[in-house]
């Protein structure tokens, strides 16, 4: 189409150009054409300008654009960025008021965890008017000249830090919610304690505002964002459970298990009703009736006992009731008291488990009646010479009663046959003559019969035994004892065969000059009973039985021994024998010195040391002796050298001297220092003692102060390298202290020493 030509004719009708005004005169149109041109003049320089405003901010932020109130206009990304992070750093170290209420709390933005993007900031500033169309631009550009521009800073929160700083107030600010609960009135009634409505920080929300005015640059406080938290248990859903938690604790509980009571007190059971969150209803805390029923369970819980038994106060036989196994149900047992309580009761049985005893009552019962018919009729005794009876009493002391549970006869009676035996022994003791060994002496220097030997008896007390037991068993009331004929083993003709060497096989000797005269008679005559005595191949000495009694119608006088005080211990006192020990000392060293086994020895209570020096002596090798005429405190040993030995004694006046004579065997015996350790020191005063045996204002010195200790002394037997003996010799001596005795009449003439 041809506009030119459109406009210089009409336009045809409806074309859009067609207009309904004639067409402009000339003039008309050249003033048109003059506008026109000072317009596109005007926009031409416009256009100009504004390129020319862009150009002068290159690199710049452009003018009116600040960043929260920060004006970075016309600096370059380094300055905006300086004098921003500037500002920020100033404002961060700056507190905020946080408010809660009537509360105010400070903290500074750098505390709750801002940091500021610098970079990413400045950019968006930089950004300003710097996109879109050149239209879009300078919209922009005279936006930001006419009423400026701010650009939020990007700024962002730690936010572990900005809770943590937040957090740090929640205790003055929060509190939890609290349920209603109940309580006891100083009357023991039940009542409610009010529920408490708690208050909840929102993190969330606080650290959002707390983001909003750090991003403006503001001051203005912010407040804490809290929230009401309602108690789960309220007064109202509580209230309907007043009268069930009334009757629980309005009385003392009893607890019952078996034959045990246990009284509770009320106020001990109101701390353990609670109230269940969920739905109000009342429960009671069962892990404190747990630990109780644990501490109780202990003395409930038994094993079953089997019915059993015993001798009643009468000396009859009685049934031991049987007792049934009883175990606590610990959990059911809880669960009985927790319902027990909420139903108001105030007995509640524990829930315990019984098993029976596999032996009752009835059995035992049964058993005691056929014991009995065991008992009473006795069994009697009848031998050769004698008769007796193990009587009811004898029966129901050696009594044995086996229990078998589960069996038809769960009780088996016998009796015990070592008490069997001691019965028995007492009507032997009466009954049995021991048998005696012909014995020879040496008197005048030519061994004669000094004991002629004699046949025993005895009754058999190992058959007897068995026989008695048997006949219980059986219900049998008669048995016969048998007697046994002891024939000696020497006899008088075996006196013709006897020889006797002449070697010195072990000597001893202690001295006992300064006795006094009581004691120098005691040692000489106890010496001269002693001497002379043979000792066969295997046979054994005794000191009592070759010395006999210790009595004044044999010759001996009351001198110093040692005696038991009364209190557990020993002192010297005049004794009738006092100095024996010394004859028995002397010969024990001989024996020892000789090889010979020992069978029977006893130490003195402490260190005589007159025992322990002379020439044969050594600390310990003492022996004590005490014969009396139904016991004695033997010394005994046994001729092991195969011929026969004799004990030679020696009393000079002021030696006494003990050697063992016979043949020679060669033997070596090798005897190495004492060993001596836990010695005790002995006390340092002086005891006076009173004695009517002694002259009235006579003293007498009978113990000298001595340590105690211990004391082993080894030896060694060869017979030509070979061993044959080794053993030891172990004293215990308790230390002794200075003793005194004082005369308060007649008696002993003074003398120095004792034992």
């Amino acid at each position: 189409m041809n506009l030119t030509t459109r406009i210089g004719g009409p336009a045809a009708p409806g074309h859009p150009l067609a207009l309904p005004f004639p067409p402009p005169s000339p003039a008309l149109a050249r003033s048109i054409t003059r506008v026109l041109l000072v317009l596109l003049l005007f926009v031409a320089a416009g256009a100009a300008g504004l390129g020319l405003y862009a150009s002068s901010y290159s690199g710049r932020v452009l003018q009116g654009v600040d960043v929260s109130g920060v004006d970075l206009s016309g600096l370059s990304v380094e300055e905006a960025r300086a004098r921003l992070e500037s500002h920020f750093e100033t404002y961060a170290a700056a507190p905020l008021t946080l408010t809660a209420g009537e509360q105010t709390f400070q903290l500074t933005p750098a505390e709750a965890g801002a940091r500021l993007d610098g970079a990413a900031t400045v950019a968006e500033a930089m950004a300003w008017g710097r996109e879109g169309s050149i239209w879009d631009q300078s919209r922009a550009w005279a936006r930001a000249l006419l009423r400026g521009v701010s650009i939020a800073p990007v700024v962002t929160f730690d936010a572990e830090t900005a809770r943590g700083s937040i957090a740090a107030f929640a205790p003055e600010v929060t509190r939890p919610a609290v349920d209603a609960s109940l309580a006891y009135a100083d009357s023991g009634e039940p009542e409610i304690v009010p529920d408490v409505t708690g208050i909840r920080l929102d993190y969330a929300a606080t650290q959002a505002g707390l983001a909003e005015r750090v991003a403006a640059f503001g001051s203005d406080p912010v407040a804490l964002v809290t929230h009401e938290e309602p108690a789960e248990i309220t007064v109202a859903s509580l209230a309907p459970n007043l009268a069930t938690a009334a009757g629980a604790v309005d009385a003392n509980l009893t607890l019952t298990a078996v034959e045990s009571v246990w009284h509770i007190p009320a106020a001990n059971l109101r701390p353990l009703l609670g109230v269940d969150p969920a739905s109000s209803e009342l429960l009671v805390d069962r892990r404190p009736i747990a630990a109780l029923v644990e501490s109780l369970k202990a003395e409930v819980d038994r094993p079953a006992s089997d019915a059993g038994i015993t001798v009643d106060g009468n000396g009859r036989l009685a049934v031991v009731p049987a007792v049934s196994a009883a175990k606590v149900d610990v959990e059911a047992s809880v669960a009985a008291i927790a319902d027990g309580l909420l139903a108001g009761d105030d007995e509640i049985p524990l829930v315990v488990e019984e098993t029976p005893a596999k032996i009752s009552d009835a059995m035992a019962a049964a058993a005691v009646e056929r014991g009995e018919d065991l008992l009473d009729p006795g069994i009697a005794l009848t031998w050769k010479g004698g008769e007796g009876v193990l009587d009811r009493g004898d029966l129901l002391r050696a009594l044995t009663i086996r229990s078998r549970p589960g069996e038809d006869e769960p009780f088996v009676f016998g009796l015990d046959p070592e008490l069997v035996r001691e019965s028995l022994a007492t009507y032997a003791a009466e009954f049995d003559i021991p048998v005696q060994d012909a014995r020879w002496r040496i008197i005048d220097g030519k061994i004669q019969l000094a004991v002629q030997e004699s046949k025993g008896r005895e009754l058999d007390l190992d058959k007897g035994v068995e026989e008695a037991v048997a006949a219980f068993i059986a219900e049998e009331t008669e048995i016969e004892l048998d007697v046994r004929t002891i024939n000696p083993k020497w006899t008088a003709k075996d006196g013709a065969s006897i020889t006797l060497g002449d070697d010195v096989l072990g000597e001893g000797g202690t001295w006992y000059g300064d006795s006094s005269d009581a004691r120098r008679q005691n040692v000489e005559l106890g010496s001269s009973y002693i001497s002379g005595w043979l000792v066969p191949p295997d046979g054994v000495f005794s000191f009592a039985d070759s010395s006999g009694l210790i009595t004044e119608e044999r010759g001996f006088m009351t001198g110093l021994g040692i005696v038991d005080d009364g209190n557990g211990g020993f002192t010297t006192a005049p004794v009738v024998g006092g100095g024996i020990c010394q004859v028995s000392t002397t010969l024990f060293q001989a024996a020892f010195w000789a090889g010979l086994p020992f069978e029977e020895r006893y130490q003195h209570p402490y260190y005589l040391p007159a025992y322990g020096q002379a020439m044969t002596g050594l600390p310990g090798l003492d022996a004590m002796v005490n014969i009396e005429p139904d016991w004695s405190v033997d010394l005994k040993f046994r001729n092991t050298t195969g011929d026969w030995i004799a004990v030679v004694m020696i009393a000079d006046g002021a030696m006494v001297y003990a050697r063992i004579v016979g043949t020679d065997p060669g033997w070596e015996v090798v005897v190495p220092e004492p060993t001596i350790d836990n010695e005790v020191k002995a006390p340092t005063d002086t005891l006076y003692t009173d004695s009517p045996e002694l002259p009235l204002g006579t003293e007498r010195v009978v113990e000298v102060a001595q340590d105690g200790f211990d004391v082993t002394i080894n030896r060694t037997v060869r017979d030509g390298g070979k061993v044959i003996l080794q053993d030891s010799i172990f004293s215990s001596f308790n230390p002794s202290r200075y003793t005194v005795m004082r005369g308060t009449g007649t008696g002993l003439e003074a003398g120095t020493q004792g034992g």
